[in-house]
């Protein structure tokens, strides 16, 4: 031993020596790069050394560092090595993401078998740890896969339009006891009542319902055939464990016009229309008629028949006769949805008779016909008929008039031969109410009429593409276009042409499309393949004025993040606020969850319902608040009336879009649609947070995903908005400079508790049940 200490120093020396002396050898390289970044390590430990048995799992604990410092965000793959499958297994796939402090951990279980093995830790960089080995007892259960301890459902928007047009994007996540995701977990979709799950498949042929390495499960739901109002609550399950989520069914009404007054035994026309979400008719549906005959004064007998059947339009027709003075009201429903129409029956006839609407339409609105609308260069005039059992009215009795929109020749006019005519222009368009107004003999009459001014020349036109970045393969975006007069009025009844300038093969539908009252138009691009920047053009230009033009360009482009948001039935009722919470996933083009991307957060008022609360009864028992419109202030009394109060479902609140069209936050010429000086609603989000998994602290709009690809966000808002508003929430991200986006419309919800106590009003904006926006049916006023 002696001699071979000996031989090393000997060799050590003559090393040395051969280092010294000048800058040769060894040193031409020169010194280290001092920015080459240290590598990074992935080491394993476990929890316990002792043997794994079934009242003692491990955890496998994996610390990623570079250098020193921990890495946070790295996904990481632990493996096993067993000669006998059923020595151990992992409770979950065996992927975990390191948290904060670099650490990623699995539990691992004992199987049937006894024996030995080795586990091992990769990241898909390509680094891997030391295997490291364990005992198992063999005491443990079966192996048959993942287990599963907890199921949560979303759903991508909780309304779901009933025209069917759209479905709802289920999203289910798995998760251990350990909060591991879990994949390779078949998920079941149920919904109870009459919705249709969709379950697509993966290229592969995995079914959506089998959850992918996010730990996610999808599924679609629509309601293709059936546009009934209606809950649907959709269940999602894997054995015994299971999560819900409500699903409404929104937007089918029904719309009951006709006379206000009626004469006695004579019969009158009224009209019955039943629409989809889709202001689509539907065919075919039995209305069922019924009377309220709890007035305020004497009840009017009324003979109508007790239901009637739309055609192919969703048009019905029915006579009604009034048998014996007083009022009553006419209610009609239909697939969940019911309207109201106030009536009198007396002696006096009050009925409108004509409206010309000063371009050559002349019609009998008695009859049911709609009013034609009116150019702002022409003058609308409209007769009333005013009889007295059967008889013209006096000569020379008074009939006052007054508009919601508009000049009146004339405030008032007589009597002649049993009529009197009234004369209308504007110089703004808009939907304008006229009503007259009689008194005779201390009787009041009055009868309403709705028509439209129209603007009747385009000066300009704006297009957008929203969004103006999509994805190849069908992805779709919405060219929509606003057109305005020179005054910024909106302008109705306007063909616009679109044309497509695409090399990739895409493609628009409609190629041509009328502006409607809100002055908009628009058409929907559907890609095919990838496009250069903005290499997509899209003109949109009015047909008879050619020369008023404008274009849009829009990208293709891969996907680089897919996002998807969902949100469950619970909602935080503060004192004055509620807080409503979702969650927007984000996922690699492999479904892989994409950890520490920023996702920009906002909400944008979509439209606001004017209305009123009134009281809900079944069989004299009190059920809940709800929302009514105009007619819910005439009924509110009355409902009030248990012994008589079976279902009075009031017209619905009337729906009002969002003034701010261009969503610039400025009020323009032509927004201020029900002249209150402001923009309604404006921004009732009071705030939009988004919160950490981590430690629950709020942070700004601009939010970073947690380890799980997730952020959750709050909307906060006053309670008195809960239901008369839609917003719409939309969540983007963007990598490589594409944008990737998606958008979810949503009635704020009232909480459960502040609209289930008969002796506690809902939460409201001022004194008495109107809603924050005024209760009369017209979005041109405040009132």
């Amino acid at each position: 031993m002696a001699v071979m200490r000996t031989f090393f120093y000997i060799i050590s020396c003559i090393a040395l020596i051969g280092c010294g002396g000048g800058d040769g050898g060894l040193s031409q390289d020169g010194p280290s790069d001092p920015t080459t970044p240290e590598p990074i390590t992935i080491s394993l430990s476990l929890s316990s050394t002792e043997e794994v048995s079934k009242d003692s799992p491990v955890d496998v604990i994996a610390t990623v560092k570079q250098g020193n410092a921990p890495v946070s965000g790295k996904s990481v793959t632990f493996s096993l090595d067993l000669t006998d499958d059923e020595i151990a297994y992992f409770d979950g796939n065996g992927v975990s993401a390191t948290n904060s402090d670099g650490i990623a951990k699995v539990t691992l279980y004992a199987g049937t078998s006894e024996g030995g093995g080795e586990i091992s830790a990769s990241l898909s960089t390509g680094e891997e740890s030391e295997p490291i080995g364990f005992n198992s007892a063999g005491d443990g259960n079966v192996v048959t896969g993942p287990q599963v301890s907890e199921i949560l459902l979303y759903a991508s928007n909780q309304q779901l339009s009933s025209s069917g047009a759209q479905g709802v994007l289920l999203t289910a996540i798995a998760k251990n006891s350990n909060n591991v995701l879990l994949s390779g977990i078949d998920i079941s979709f149920v919904s109870q009542p009459s919705g249709s799950i969709l379950i697509p498949s993966s290229e592969d042929g995995v079914p959506s319902s089998t959850t992918n390495a996010n730990g996610q499960a999808t599924a679609i739901l629509t309601t293709v055939g059936n546009p009934e109002n209606r809950t649907i609550v959709v269940t999602a399950s894997n054995g015994d464990i299971s999560d819900d989520v409500n699903v409404y069914v929104v937007g089918t009404e029904v719309q009951l016009t006709g006379s206000s007054s009626l004469a006695l035994d004579d019969a009158s026309s009224f009209s019955i229309n039943v629409l989809d979400s889709d202001s689509r008719g539907v065919a075919d549906v039995e209305v069922a008629l019924t009377l309220a005959n709890t007035p305020t004064g004497g009840v009017a007998s009324l003979e109508l028949p007790a239901s009637v059947t739309t055609d192919a339009q969703g048009k019905a027709f029915v006579n009604v006769t009034g048998r014996t003075g007083g009022t009553n009201a006419i209610i009609a429903t239909a697939l969940g949805a019911t309207a109201s129409k106030n009536v009198s029956v007396q002696a006096d006839s009050f009925t409108f008779t004509r409206f010309n609407n000063g371009d050559g339409q002349d019609v009998d609105p008695s009859a049911g016909t709609d009013t034609p609308d009116v150019l702002l260069s022409d003058t609308a005039t409209v007769t009333l008929d005013w009889k007295r059992s059967g008889a013209p009215v006096a000569d020379g009795t008074k009939v006052e008039f007054s508009t919601t929109r508009g000049s009146l020749a004339s405030s008032s006019g007589v009597i002649a031969n049993g009529q009197v005519s009234a004369s209308l222009t504007s110089s703004d368009a808009g939907k304008a109410i006229v009503t007259f107004t009689g008194t005779d003999d201390n009787v009041e009459i009055s009868n309403q009429l709705e028509f439209e001014f129209i603007a009747e020349t385009v000066e300009r036109i704006v297009a957008q593409a929203s969004p103006n970045s999509i994805g190849p393969d069908e992805q779709t975006s919405t060219i929509s276009v606003v057109a305005r007069d020179a005054n910024g009025n909106l302008v109705k009844n306007k063909t616009i042409v679109f044309n497509l300038s695409d090399v990739t093969g895409g493609s628009i539908f409609p190629a041509e499309a009328v502006t409607d009252s809100n002055g908009s138009a628009s058409t929907v691009y559907t890609s095919n393949t990838v496009s250069a920047q903005d290499g997509i053009e899209i003109s949109a230009t009015v047909k008879d004025q050619p020369s008023v033009t404008d274009t849009v360009t829009m990208t293709v482009a891969d996907r680089e993040l897919f996002i998807a948001v969902g949100t469950g039935n619970e909602i935080e009722d503060n004192d004055t606020t509620y807080t409503k919470r979702f969650v927007a996933f984000v996922t690699d083009a492999d479904s892989n969850p994409v950890v520490g991307q920023k996702v920009t957060v906002s909400s944008v008022p979509d439209a606001y319902y004017k209305g009123r609360w009134v009281p809900f009864f079944v069989g004299g028992e009190f059920q809940v608040w709800t929302t009514a419109g105009e007619s819910g202030a005439a009924h509110a009394a009355s409902a009030h009336d248990r012994d008589t109060a079976t279902y009075l479902q009031d017209t619905p609140p009337i729906r009002c879009n969002n003034e701010d069209i261009n969503l610039d936050g400025i009020l323009d010429p032509g927004e201020d649609t029900n002249n209150s000086g402001t923009l309604t609603p404006g921004n009732v989000i009071s705030s939009l947070l988004t919160v950490t998994v981590e430690d629950d602290n709020t942070v700004p709009v601009e939010a970073v995903t947690d380890s799980e690809g997730k952020v959750l966000i709050d909307l906060v808002y006053a309670q008195s908005y809960g239901s008369w508003v839609d917003i719409n929430l939309i969540v983007s991200a963007k990598v490589a400079g594409t944008e990737s986006h998606v958008m979810t419309t949503y009635t704020l919800p009232n909480s459960a508790d502040d609209v289930n106590d008969e002796d506690i009003s809902p939460p409201t904006a001022s004194i008495g049940m109107s809603g924050p926006f005024g209760e009369h049916f017209s979005c041109d006023g405040i009132q």
